[in-house]
């Protein structure tokens, strides 16, 4: 079990996170809380714990100081996650890019929490099976991390002045050896490139396997630059670095690179966004490159095209801050503006009309607000408005509220504007599609109807929301609304029920559990002792000693 510390200014956020987690369950227990940054610090050197969950912001010295410290002192690679406020959300992100490990938003969620726990515990049993827990990290992470993150400045003049050598030691090795395969190999690889440039991925990956995909997916990538002969694979906080000689100067290289990447990584991410620094001709010069793409990522969300961002989109993206900058306080009434307009095209059922204004606001949102937070907090205001107005006009009011509001919530996840907007758009065109269509009910029967006739399939929701042209998401929201229960518990209950009746039968527990969709034998044991309350084997016992009724 590793060992963890929470480190916060507030008594009641460290009580409250000892108390309500199962840190046994996720790996870890908890060694000892501190309340400022210094304390942190002092017992931190006494427990040496792997993980630190650390406040962003605290009186003194703030979360990423302690982190700073710590990590200037500390050979091992240690653990962070951030607790932050919603009013520090850019500011989290923007540490990501520099070894932290996640952040969560106060009030801290225990189920997330405990999802962040595990895929850390997950992180750290691997760095140990690959010993660099206890040792040095390999010449080349250690070259390529001292190099790029300012905590290590002192050894990335090191670095150079190595890699400088060894290059010079490389060349001479070959020209006395004829092949250079005499004498000790150079410990860093041959960066005699003409040119360098750093190129960041940012991989959505799903958390329920963000481990498993991660690596296989950063496993690839250092596949590919093998086989180009190429290139050097690093982990840059949540982001997957390349530093490759000079690949993209054009736009059309850019879109090319981007449809390769999401062609290769696609068994693995959901999406890949991906920005490159400017190439650059020496070495000393590669922190720029990496910088460059550091600040583009940032800017992911108000980013749309299909291709790789190049450095020369950030003078745009970096203008349309300006203009927020400098932007009117008088703005702040739009959203009022656009709801009415969106709330006119829901109650005519125009598709038209609220696709214009939807639009509208992709447009205009970014040139008022400042943040990420603030544009989708004016969307979010918008939708709240046009939503309630539009409910107060209907007879099951409170139904309408239900069954929509679940979009707005959706606003604050997406990780670009262009998800959100293409989102919301399909929500509301498919709720005017139902307007003009007499409702869902006719839909939820359809769906009702292929479970019960394909329970004994792999079914998922996205099938079915591809079959019906639904939202995965949305379609999920409908069915619970419409049967009370969410579309795996559905299905469970159907396959356990028709379970029961092959039990029965007299027919065994394996061949039954593959009967009604199971692949593992377990698996559909545990299911089925949840809702029916014994074990497979004790229910077809039980029912065959009462000639053939459950008796239940």
């Amino acid at each position: 079990m590793y060992k963890a510390m929470i480190v916060d200014d507030e008594p009641a956020i460290r009580e409250g996170l000892s108390s309500i987690i199962d840190w046994g369950n996720c790996g870890f227990r908890i060694v000892d809380t501190a309340g400022n940054g210094r304390e942190a610090l002092d017992k931190f050197g006494e427990h040496r714990p792997e993980l630190v969950i650390v406040d962003i912001r605290m009186p003194g010295m703030s979360g990423l100081e302690v982190i700073r410290s710590i990590r200037e002192k500390n050979g091992e690679p240690f653990h962070f996650l951030i607790l932050s406020g919603y009013a520090d959300f850019d500011y989290a992100r923007q540490a990501m890019g520099f070894g932290v490990d996640g952040y969560l938003l106060k009030p801290v969620d225990e189920e997330e929490m405990t999802t962040e726990l595990k895929r850390v515990r997950q992180n750290i049993e691997d760095e140990k099976e690959d010993g660099k827990w206890g040792s040095p990290p390999s010449h080349e992470r250690n070259w390529i991390e001292a190099l790029l993150f300012p905590v290590h400045q002192e050894h990335a003049r090191n670095a150079l002045e190595s890699s400088d050598s060894l290059h010079r030691a490389s060349k001479q090795a070959e020209h006395q050896s004829g092949n250079g395969k005499h004498g000790q190999q150079p410990v860093l690889p041959a960066l005699d490139w003409s040119s360098y440039q750093v190129i960041l991925l940012d991989l959505r990956i799903p958390d329920w396997d963000r481990q498993a995909r991660q690596s296989a997916a950063k496993q690839r990538l250092t596949e590919l630059c093998h086989e180009q002969g190429r290139g050097i694979v690093f982990e840059a906080g949540i982001y997957m670095g390349l530093l490759l000689p000079a690949t993209l100067k054009t736009e059309k290289d850019a879109v090319q690179l981007l449809a390769a990447w999401r062609q290769e990584l696609k068994p693995w991410a959901t999406e890949i966004y991906v920005a490159a620094g400017d190439s650059v001709a020496i070495l000393n010069d590669i922190p720029r490159s990496f910088e460059q793409a550091l600040r583009l990522l940032e800017r992911t969300f108000l980013f749309r095209a299909e291709r790789v961002m190049l450095s020369g989109d950030l003078h745009e993206l970096e203008t349309v801050e300006t203009e927020r900058s400098g932007a009117s306080d008088s703005a702040t009434d739009d959203p009022l503006r656009y709801a009415e307009k969106l709330y006119y095209a829901l109650d005519m059922a125009n598709s038209e009309a609220a696709t214009r204004v939807i639009k509208d606001m992709e447009g205009q949102f970014p040139r008022i607000y400042r943040t990420e937070s603030a544009i989708k907090a004016a969307f979010a205001q918008t939708f709240t408005l046009a939503l309630n107005k539009y409910a107060a006009g209907q007879d099951h009011s409170r139904t309408v509220l239900e069954e929509h509001s679940s979009f707005i919530i959706d606003v604050y996840a997406y990780s670009t504007l262009g998800e959100l907007v293409d989102h919301s758009l399909e929500h509301v065109l498919q709720w005017i599609g139902q307007t003009e269509s007499g409702g869902k009910g006719i839909i939820m029967k359809q769906m009702i109807d292929f479970i019960h006739s394909h329970y004994d399939e792999n079914l998922r929701l996205e099938l079915l929301a591809d079959m019906f042209n639904y939202n995965s998401g949305y379609l999920g929201k409908l069915f619970k609304s419409h049967t009370g229960e969410a579309f795996n518990a559905y299905l469970d209950k159907v396959r356990i029920e028709r379970a029961r009746e092959l039990l029965a039968q007299g027919i065994k527990v394996h061949q039954v559990a593959e009967r009604v969709g199971y692949a593992n034998a377990d698996y559909f044991h545990s299911k089925f002792k949840k809702y029916v309350g014994m074990s497979p084997s004790s229910y077809r016992n039980r029912v065959q000693k009462n000639g053939g009724t459950d008796g239940c």
